[in-house]
């Protein structure tokens, strides 16, 4: 039996139900109660497929906390590297920066999440302070953020094929 892959871009306005799913999958795996709404979200979630459309979610963004120029992303995935393709990643850089025409795109990152610090940094994530608390009390995040430049200035702006 084959296997397949695809990224879906989903919005509770649009995809209702597949939208609150990849919602409710990252939010499991992160406890981000309270963190965002549902329906201010925009989820993009990288799923793999057979021939009988058993699906299985590889990882998902979840992007919002909208401002004119900005918008945030959180990110879960089923704990292997599947997820992250050079493909998945066009794709949500692409959506943030030219679909949604944002300048900037934000990411929170627990400091002691080790594999996550090294992703964002491989990425070209530009870390720019340390949040005190704020996971609680003790629990520090980084702030991590890249512009539209860093990203047409990166390997990732090429193409979704490169």
């Amino acid at each position: 039996m084959s296997k397949q892959r695809a990224i879906l871009v989903t919005s509770l306005e649009e995809q209702g139900e597949q939208h609150r799913y990849f919602i409710n999958w990252m939010a499991d795996r992160l406890a981000l109660d309270g963190v965002f709404k549902v329906e201010d979200a925009i989820a993009i979630a990288h799923v793999e497929y057979d021939d009988d459309l058993n699906a299985e979610v590889l990882g998902v963004v979840a992007i919002n906390n909208w401002s004119p120029a900005a918008c945030e992303g959180h990110i879960a995935s089923d704990g292997t590297a599947r997820w992250m393709t050079r493909q998945f990643a066009w794709t949500v850089y692409n959506f943030v920066f030219n679909h949604a025409g944002k300048s900037r795109f934000n990411f929170c990152v627990g400091v002691d999440n080790e594999s996550a610090v090294r992703m964002h940094e491989k990425l070209g994530h530009e870390r720019m302070c340390r949040l005190a608390d704020a996971y609680g009390e003790g629990n520090d995040a980084y702030l991590y953020g890249l512009t539209k430049k860093q990203w047409l200035a990166g390997k990732f702006a090429e193409s979704k094929e490169a």
